[in-house]
């Protein structure tokens, strides 16, 4: 009885600790982002890689926060170096799509590059399209349209639908 009973007062202890996260992530998927960010930002000061990344998102596009791309950065390093593969997809984005950050650096389309590669060579779908895309048009990487095939298929067999449609809605098969 004393196992159950500290058994159920663990499992309670862990669902009360995992609500904050949980909780913030339904106002940033409901819009409600100022609300998001005053629950995230806690979180991601005290490590929670998924608050990282949404915050460096948040402050990307400015919902909830000021937009501050140098923040945003920040933010996405600290969640890719705890392995946060959204994370390292996102700051691949950022130097394809930011405005500030892309003049920081010499080649942009390469640093993207490497972000993507870091998520994708983990099966990021996302990452592996983004990648593929790059080989197909040179950017940052050689042009190599086998090399940007193998990574669209790759995308689409992990569900990508762009990549999927990029391959005529094959599943990526290849043949």
């Amino acid at each position: 009885m004393l196992r159950r009973l500290s058994f159920c007062m663990m499992l309670l202890a862990g669902a009360v600790h995992a609500a904050p996260i949980e909780d913030a992530l339904r106002h940033y998927d409901g819009g409600q982002f100022e609300a998001a960010a005053q629950q995230l930002a806690p979180l991601a000061e005290g490590g929670n890689p998924v608050a990282q990344e949404r915050l460096a998102i948040m402050y990307f596009y400015g919902r909830g926060v000021p937009e501050d791309e140098d923040k945003a950065l920040q933010w996405a390093r600290r969640s890719a170096d705890q392995g946060n593969l959204d994370a390292m997809y996102f700051i691949g984005n950022m130097y394809v799509f930011g405005d500030k950050l892309p003049k920081s650096v010499q080649d942009p389309d390469q640093e993207a590059a490497r972000w993507y590669f870091e998520a994708a060579r983990k099966g990021h779908a996302e990452a592996e399209y983004g990648l593929g895309l790059l080989f197909l048009a040179g950017k940052g990487v050689v042009q190599d349209q086998e090399e940007a095939m193998r990574w669209i298929r790759s995308a689409a067999d992990h569900g990508h639908p762009g990549a999927r449609s990029f391959l005529g809605g094959s599943k990526g098969s290849g043949h």
